[in-house]
Protein backbone atom coordinates (compact mmCIF):
# COMPACT_ATOMS: atom_id res chain seq x y z
CA UNK A 1 0.00 0.00 0.00
CA UNK A 2 1.50 3.21 -1.27
CA UNK A 3 1.32 6.42 0.04
CA UNK A 4 2.16 10.03 -0.78
CA UNK A 5 2.01 12.09 2.02
CA UNK A 6 2.03 16.08 2.44
CA UNK A 7 0.95 18.26 5.18
CA UNK A 8 1.48 19.89 8.16
CA UNK A 9 0.68 16.59 9.84
CA UNK A 10 2.86 14.25 7.11
CA UNK A 11 5.85 13.75 10.09
CA UNK A 12 3.62 12.30 12.86
CA UNK A 13 1.65 10.28 10.21
CA UNK A 14 5.07 8.94 8.46
CA UNK A 15 6.03 7.23 11.68
CA UNK A 16 2.95 6.03 12.55
CA UNK A 17 1.78 4.68 8.89
CA UNK A 18 5.43 3.06 8.33
CA UNK A 19 5.02 0.93 11.89
CA UNK A 20 1.70 -0.22 10.19
CA UNK A 21 3.68 -1.23 7.16
CA UNK A 22 2.46 1.13 4.22
CA UNK A 23 4.99 2.24 2.24
CA UNK A 24 5.78 5.94 1.89
CA UNK A 25 6.69 7.24 -1.79
CA UNK A 26 7.76 10.77 -3.44
CA UNK A 27 9.14 11.89 -0.52
CA UNK A 28 9.84 15.95 -0.01
CA UNK A 29 13.44 16.68 1.26
CA UNK A 30 12.79 16.93 5.08
CA UNK A 31 11.06 13.55 4.45
CA UNK A 32 14.46 11.70 3.01
CA UNK A 33 16.32 13.27 5.63
CA UNK A 34 13.90 12.02 8.55
CA UNK A 35 12.98 9.14 7.39
CA UNK A 36 15.56 7.84 5.07
CA UNK A 37 13.12 7.12 2.04
CA UNK A 38 13.64 7.17 -1.47
CA UNK A 39 11.14 5.27 -3.09
CA UNK A 40 9.22 6.72 -6.12
CA UNK A 41 6.08 6.17 -8.19
CA UNK A 42 2.28 6.19 -8.67
CA UNK A 43 0.55 6.21 -4.96
CA UNK A 44 -2.27 4.11 -3.69
CA UNK A 45 -3.40 6.87 -2.03
CA UNK A 46 -2.70 10.61 -1.20
CA UNK A 47 -2.77 12.24 2.06
CA UNK A 48 -2.95 16.11 2.10
CA UNK A 49 -3.74 18.98 4.50
CA UNK A 50 -7.85 20.44 3.81
CA UNK A 51 -8.05 23.90 3.46
CA UNK A 52 -9.27 24.07 7.38
CA UNK A 53 -5.87 22.85 9.17
CA UNK A 54 -7.88 20.90 11.54
CA UNK A 55 -8.62 17.87 8.88
CA UNK A 56 -6.89 16.11 6.44
CA UNK A 57 -8.04 14.46 3.27
CA UNK A 58 -7.77 10.85 2.11
CA UNK A 59 -8.00 10.10 -1.37
CA UNK A 60 -7.63 7.03 -3.33
CA UNK A 61 -8.31 3.56 -3.62
CA UNK A 62 -11.12 2.68 -1.27
CA UNK A 63 -9.59 -0.08 0.58
CA UNK A 64 -6.55 1.85 1.31
CA UNK A 65 -8.62 4.57 2.28
CA UNK A 66 -10.37 2.15 4.73
CA UNK A 67 -7.04 0.73 6.02
CA UNK A 68 -5.89 4.20 7.09
CA UNK A 69 -8.67 5.49 8.34
CA UNK A 70 -8.25 1.70 10.93
CA UNK A 71 -5.06 2.52 11.38
CA UNK A 72 -5.41 6.00 12.80
CA UNK A 73 -8.39 5.07 15.00
CA UNK A 74 -6.23 2.79 16.50
CA UNK A 75 -3.76 5.52 17.09
CA UNK A 76 -5.97 8.22 17.53
CA UNK A 77 -9.28 7.68 19.51
CA UNK A 78 -11.31 10.72 18.99
CA UNK A 79 -10.81 11.02 15.03
CA UNK A 80 -13.82 12.38 13.53
CA UNK A 81 -14.42 10.45 9.85
CA UNK A 82 -16.02 11.94 7.07
CA UNK A 83 -16.76 10.27 3.59
CA UNK A 84 -17.79 12.37 1.29
CA UNK A 85 -17.16 10.23 -2.02
CA UNK A 86 -17.38 6.50 -1.04
CA UNK A 87 -17.08 4.06 -4.04
CA UNK A 88 -16.09 1.09 -4.97
CA UNK A 89 -12.82 1.29 -6.23
CA UNK A 90 -11.80 4.77 -5.36
CA UNK A 91 -12.88 7.09 -2.47
CA UNK A 92 -11.99 10.39 -0.63
CA UNK A 93 -12.52 10.89 3.16
CA UNK A 94 -11.60 14.04 5.07
CA UNK A 95 -10.20 13.04 8.99
CA UNK A 96 -10.60 15.92 11.66
CA UNK A 97 -8.01 16.30 14.70
CA UNK A 98 -9.53 17.28 17.30
CA UNK A 99 -7.19 18.77 20.10
CA UNK A 100 -6.28 15.59 22.04
CA UNK A 101 -5.40 13.55 18.47
CA UNK A 102 -3.04 16.46 17.43
CA UNK A 103 -1.21 16.05 21.45
CA UNK A 104 -1.06 12.54 20.61
CA UNK A 105 0.22 13.39 17.32
CA UNK A 106 3.08 15.90 18.53
CA UNK A 107 4.42 12.59 20.54
CA UNK A 108 4.57 10.71 17.10
CA UNK A 109 6.18 13.40 15.67
CA UNK A 110 8.51 13.47 18.10
CA UNK A 111 10.02 10.37 17.25
CA UNK A 112 11.26 11.29 14.00
CA UNK A 113 12.58 15.13 14.61
CA UNK A 114 12.12 17.61 17.72
CA UNK A 115 8.87 18.77 18.08
CA UNK A 116 7.75 21.78 20.69
CA UNK A 117 4.69 21.26 22.74
CA UNK A 118 1.69 22.05 20.99
CA UNK A 119 3.22 21.68 17.58
CA UNK A 120 -0.11 20.76 15.46
CA UNK A 121 -2.28 22.80 17.63
CA UNK A 122 -0.20 25.89 16.81
CA UNK A 123 -0.02 24.84 13.45
CA UNK A 124 -3.61 24.79 12.84
CA UNK A 125 -4.13 27.80 14.54
CA UNK A 126 -2.93 30.00 11.42
CA UNK A 127 0.08 30.95 9.82
CA UNK A 128 1.82 33.23 12.52
CA UNK A 129 1.51 30.43 14.83
CA UNK A 130 2.79 28.43 12.56
CA UNK A 131 5.67 30.28 11.36
CA UNK A 132 6.47 30.52 15.18
CA UNK A 133 6.77 26.61 15.45
CA UNK A 134 9.29 26.35 12.62
CA UNK A 135 11.23 28.99 13.80
CA UNK A 136 11.83 28.02 17.39
CA UNK A 137 12.15 24.37 16.07
CA UNK A 138 14.33 25.53 13.69
CA UNK A 139 16.65 26.79 16.75
CA UNK A 140 17.22 23.43 18.05
CA UNK A 141 17.30 21.94 14.74
CA UNK A 142 20.80 24.39 14.36
CA UNK A 143 21.48 24.10 17.78
CA UNK A 144 21.25 27.37 18.84
CA UNK A 145 18.77 26.54 21.86
CA UNK A 146 18.59 23.81 24.27
CA UNK A 147 15.39 21.46 23.49
CA UNK A 148 14.69 21.16 27.21
CA UNK A 149 14.47 25.39 27.56
CA UNK A 150 12.60 25.56 24.67
CA UNK A 151 10.26 22.98 25.61
CA UNK A 152 9.64 24.77 28.54
CA UNK A 153 9.48 28.27 27.23
CA UNK A 154 7.10 26.95 24.46
CA UNK A 155 4.95 25.64 26.80
CA UNK A 156 4.53 28.82 28.75
CA UNK A 157 3.84 31.01 25.49
CA UNK A 158 1.33 28.94 24.56
CA UNK A 159 -0.46 29.11 27.86
CA UNK A 160 -0.55 32.55 27.99
CA UNK A 161 -1.64 32.50 24.05
CA UNK A 162 -5.44 34.26 24.97
CA UNK A 163 -7.34 36.72 23.04
CA UNK A 164 -7.11 40.26 24.28
CA UNK A 165 -9.22 42.21 26.86
CA UNK A 166 -11.75 43.82 24.03
CA UNK A 167 -10.28 41.82 21.18
CA UNK A 168 -12.63 40.62 18.74
CA UNK A 169 -12.76 36.66 18.36
CA UNK A 170 -15.01 34.48 16.16
CA UNK A 171 -15.65 30.93 17.36
CA UNK A 172 -15.14 27.98 14.88
CA UNK A 173 -17.93 25.58 15.52
CA UNK A 174 -17.24 22.20 13.54
CA UNK A 175 -19.86 19.77 12.86
CA UNK A 176 -19.54 15.85 12.89
CA UNK A 177 -21.55 16.39 9.55
CA UNK A 178 -18.62 18.60 8.13
CA UNK A 179 -20.73 21.74 8.27
CA UNK A 180 -17.96 24.70 9.45
CA UNK A 181 -20.01 27.60 11.50
CA UNK A 182 -18.97 30.70 12.32
CA UNK A 183 -19.99 32.38 15.45
CA UNK A 184 -19.29 35.85 16.51
CA UNK A 185 -17.82 38.27 16.14
CA UNK A 186 -17.88 38.56 19.77
CA UNK A 187 -15.67 40.61 22.36
CA UNK A 188 -13.73 39.66 25.43
CA UNK A 189 -14.62 41.13 28.47
CA UNK A 190 -12.63 39.22 30.72
CA UNK A 191 -9.59 36.47 30.66
CA UNK A 192 -7.89 35.11 33.37
CA UNK A 193 -5.34 32.12 32.66
CA UNK A 194 -6.17 30.27 30.63
CA UNK A 195 -10.51 31.21 30.69
CA UNK A 196 -12.04 33.88 28.55
CA UNK A 197 -15.40 35.39 28.81
CA UNK A 198 -17.41 36.18 25.13
CA UNK A 199 -20.15 38.83 24.61
CA UNK A 200 -21.89 39.16 21.56
CA UNK A 201 -24.70 40.32 20.29
CA UNK A 202 -28.03 39.00 19.12
CA UNK A 203 -29.34 40.49 15.72
CA UNK A 204 -31.74 38.30 14.65
CA UNK A 205 -34.90 37.04 15.55
CA UNK A 206 -37.10 33.57 16.26
CA UNK A 207 -36.28 31.41 19.09
CA UNK A 208 -33.56 30.06 21.27
CA UNK A 209 -33.17 26.12 20.09
CA UNK A 210 -33.70 24.08 23.03
CA UNK A 211 -34.78 26.92 25.51
CA UNK A 212 -38.36 27.43 23.41
CA UNK A 213 -37.58 31.05 24.28
CA UNK A 214 -38.26 34.35 22.28
CA UNK A 215 -35.08 35.42 20.22
CA UNK A 216 -35.07 39.67 20.07
CA UNK A 217 -32.68 41.83 18.58
CA UNK A 218 -31.04 43.64 21.54
CA UNK A 219 -30.44 40.12 23.26
CA UNK A 220 -26.77 39.16 24.07
CA UNK A 221 -25.05 36.00 25.03
CA UNK A 222 -21.81 35.72 27.43
CA UNK A 223 -19.72 32.51 25.90
CA UNK A 224 -17.47 31.43 29.16
CA UNK A 225 -14.66 29.47 27.65
CA UNK A 226 -12.09 27.51 29.47
CA UNK A 227 -8.72 26.06 26.27
CA UNK A 228 -9.15 22.15 26.96
CA UNK A 229 -12.39 22.07 27.99
CA UNK A 230 -15.05 19.55 27.16
CA UNK A 231 -17.77 22.07 27.37
CA UNK A 232 -18.46 25.66 26.94
CA UNK A 233 -21.50 28.07 28.46
CA UNK A 234 -23.66 30.19 26.39
CA UNK A 235 -25.72 32.55 28.52
CA UNK A 236 -28.69 34.83 26.78
CA UNK A 237 -29.98 38.01 28.36
CA UNK A 238 -32.31 40.24 26.87
CA UNK A 239 -31.86 44.65 26.34
CA UNK A 240 -32.34 44.81 30.13
CA UNK A 241 -29.79 42.00 31.25
CA UNK A 242 -32.90 39.63 32.23
CA UNK A 243 -31.98 35.71 32.08
CA UNK A 244 -33.47 34.04 28.94
CA UNK A 245 -31.46 30.94 29.81
CA UNK A 246 -28.42 29.03 28.72
CA UNK A 247 -26.62 26.35 26.96
CA UNK A 248 -24.14 24.00 27.55
CA UNK A 249 -22.14 22.65 24.77
CA UNK A 250 -20.48 19.66 25.07
CA UNK A 251 -17.38 19.26 22.36
CA UNK A 252 -13.76 18.26 21.97
CA UNK A 253 -11.54 19.62 23.93
CA UNK A 254 -11.22 23.86 23.08
CA UNK A 255 -8.65 25.00 21.39
CA UNK A 256 -7.78 29.13 22.59
CA UNK A 257 -6.03 31.15 19.91
CA UNK A 258 -5.67 34.82 19.95
CA UNK A 259 -8.13 35.89 16.97
CA UNK A 260 -10.48 32.79 17.38
CA UNK A 261 -11.96 29.20 19.28
CA UNK A 262 -12.30 26.25 17.29
CA UNK A 263 -13.42 22.98 18.37
CA UNK A 264 -15.51 19.85 17.17
CA UNK A 265 -19.07 20.27 18.68
CA UNK A 266 -20.44 16.60 19.97
CA UNK A 267 -24.19 17.68 19.17
CA UNK A 268 -25.66 16.88 22.58
CA UNK A 269 -25.89 19.51 24.65
CA UNK A 270 -27.34 20.35 28.55
CA UNK A 271 -30.19 23.37 28.19
CA UNK A 272 -31.69 25.49 31.05
CA UNK A 273 -34.61 27.74 31.10
CA UNK A 274 -35.06 30.65 32.72
CA UNK A 275 -37.40 28.49 35.32
CA UNK A 276 -33.96 26.36 35.91
CA UNK A 277 -35.61 23.76 34.32
CA UNK A 278 -32.78 21.56 32.72
CA UNK A 279 -32.47 18.64 30.47
CA UNK A 280 -29.94 17.12 27.94
CA UNK A 281 -30.91 17.30 24.35
CA UNK A 282 -29.93 15.77 20.74
CA UNK A 283 -28.69 12.33 22.44
CA UNK A 284 -29.82 10.81 18.90
CA UNK A 285 -27.34 13.28 16.93
CA UNK A 286 -24.44 11.88 18.74
CA UNK A 287 -25.43 7.76 18.18
CA UNK A 288 -26.20 9.05 14.28
CA UNK A 289 -22.78 10.30 14.11
CA UNK A 290 -21.57 7.07 15.98
CA UNK A 291 -24.00 4.67 13.15
CA UNK A 292 -22.07 6.26 10.22
CA UNK A 293 -19.22 5.86 11.62
CA UNK A 294 -18.03 9.13 12.12
CA UNK A 295 -17.26 8.86 15.42
CA UNK A 296 -16.16 6.34 17.71
CA UNK A 297 -18.54 4.81 20.98
CA UNK A 298 -15.61 5.85 23.66
CA UNK A 299 -16.29 9.17 22.41
CA UNK A 300 -19.96 9.14 22.34
CA UNK A 301 -20.01 7.39 25.86
CA UNK A 302 -17.44 10.12 27.19
CA UNK A 303 -19.61 13.12 25.52
CA UNK A 304 -22.84 11.82 27.45
CA UNK A 305 -21.00 11.26 30.91
CA UNK A 306 -19.76 14.81 30.77
CA UNK A 307 -23.45 16.13 29.97
CA UNK A 308 -24.97 13.96 32.96
CA UNK A 309 -22.53 15.77 35.06
CA UNK A 310 -22.84 18.98 34.10
CA UNK A 311 -27.05 18.48 34.00
CA UNK A 312 -26.75 17.50 37.77
CA UNK A 313 -23.85 20.64 38.75
CA UNK A 314 -24.48 23.03 36.29
CA UNK A 315 -21.36 25.15 36.89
Amino acid sequence: MKLEVRGIYSTALIVLLLEKGFEIINPTRSQVERFGLNSRGDADVNITDSNDRHYIEVRGESEVVESIIETLREGLEDLIVLRPIKGEKASMAKIGFPTEAKLKLDEFRSRAAYTVPWHHYCRAGGEALSSMVSFAEDLVERGLMDPDEMSKMFDEQVRKMIPRLRAKIGIIHSKLDGKRIKIGPGMVIWRRDESVKIQRRILGCGVYDGLEVEKNPGDYALTEVKRLEWWMKTSYYNISGIPKGSYYNICTPIALYPDHIHYFDLEVDVIVKPNGEARIIDVEELEKAVEEERIQEDLMKRALKIADELLSKQP
